[in-house]
């Protein structure tokens, strides 16, 4: 098997990377590399939060898929374009809801904006990161209980996270 990473810190750092990448490359979407520690660094401290292991190890394995989208019309958004929840979503989700998905952060969308998918990130590296979907009926609900399951999920079947 091609080793396609670099980088990464954990040990079980080339799953579900390198499906995921092998996925995008059946799809024709350019290898965007991953980004440097500073570049996560940088985000970290803007937010102040720490991203646990596996968002970590992903975007030092590869930063999204850009402006492409794969043939399930899902993109993963580069480490700059992730942005947090209550920025765009505070008007939608349910008032007495709003505390659950106030520290969550969006990282993909489905068919352009149909619905996006967000992780918890708190200032904890040991934290799990569970993974949401925002849009569609209903407006937010959790989907994997964290980012390597969500990926894994998606590595192992595409279309099994829509």
């Amino acid at each position: 098997m091609v080793d396609y990473l670099i980088g990464p810190q954990t040990q079980d750092y080339r799953e579900p990377w390198n499906r995921i990448i092998k996925h995008w490359r059946r799809c024709n979407i350019p290898i965007r590399p991953g980004v440097s520690p500073a570049a996560i660094e940088v985000f970290q401290t803007k937010y102040r939060i720490a991203l646990p292991a596996d968002v970590r190890d992903y975007f030092l394995s590869v930063d999204g898929t850009g402006d492409q989208m794969d043939d399930e019309m899902l993109r993963f958004w580069p480490l700059t374009e992730a942005k947090p929840v209550r920025k765009e979503w505070v008007a939608n989700i349910p008032r007495s809801d709003r505390p659950l998905y106030h520290e969550c952060f969006e990282f993909a969308d489905y068919c352009i904006d149909a619905w996006s998918y967000a992780v918890k990130l708190l200032d904890d590296t040991t934290q799990v990161g569970p993974v949401f979907r925002l849009g569609g009926d209903p407006i937010a609900k959790q989907i994997t209980a964290s980012f390597r399951e969500f990926m894994t999920q998606y590595a192992n079947d595409p279309g099994s996270i829509l």
